[in-house]
């Protein structure tokens, strides 16, 4: 098997390292050694996922052509998890505006799957605003302009949030399209603004 990290041929050990999950654990290890993560994983020439990686752990080197490692840095991955964030949370935004216009011309059938949609969305958007907000908290990650996460002064994220959604899932619940409409326009999106002022302060590594 062809072991390349970042594009570089590497040499690894066939006696000692024989399968596919040890070949990622002696790379990780080296990655680490250098300050980097391991960013993403081809095998002969596919990306796979992180639950192909857990499926193939005990597959035989042997059975591998080429096995390409991508890493980074904290700062690169965590500048890229910022970035994603800010983004979603416009396209959210945007998603909110197509919903209320169906709900304010009483098209209850239009928005529904208009709904169910941003609902995913915002899942996606919030389990992404808490492994970025706890990862520089905990100091795994380094705010930029900053020589070290730990300890730092974070901006202060915005409150209410779990509330807001409660509220949101117990109108849809009840089929109260005029008190979601309510919520997504007056509360939802507006802490969803929020969010992305906290994250754009965070890229910039501005304090509370």
């Amino acid at each position: 098997m062809r072991l390349l990290i970042d594009g570089a041929e590497t040499a690894w050990d066939p006696s000692c390292i024989r399968t596919f999950g040890a070949v990622v654990a002696e790379a990780t290890l080296r990655a680490a050694a250098a300050s980097r993560i391991v960013h993403g994983i081809l095998v002969d020439g596919k990306e796979i996922s992180t639950r192909a990686e857990r499926e193939m752990d005990e597959r035989p080197v042997e059975d591998i052509g080429e096995l390409h490692i991508r890493t980074t840095t904290s700062g690169a991955l965590l500048g890229e998890a910022i970035d994603g964030a800010i983004h979603l949370s416009e396209a959210l935004r945007q998603d909110i505006r197509n919903v209320l216009v169906s709900l304010r011309a009483d098209d209850v059938s239009g928005a529904k799957p208009l709904y169910v949609s941003c609902v995913e969305s915002l899942g996606t958007f919030f389990q992404l605003a808490g492994a970025v907000f706890n990862g520089v908290r905990s100091g795994a990650f380094r705010l930029p302009g900053t020589a070290s996460g730990a300890g730092v002064e974070l901006p202060e994220p915005p409150g209410a949030t779990s509330e807001i959604l409660q509220r949101l899932l117990a109108a849809r619940q009840e089929e109260d399209w005029r008190r979601m409409a309510d919520l997504l326009e007056k509360e939802v999106s507006p802490n969803l603004g929020e969010w992305s002022a906290f994250f754009s302060a965070m890229k910039r590594g501005e304090p509370g």
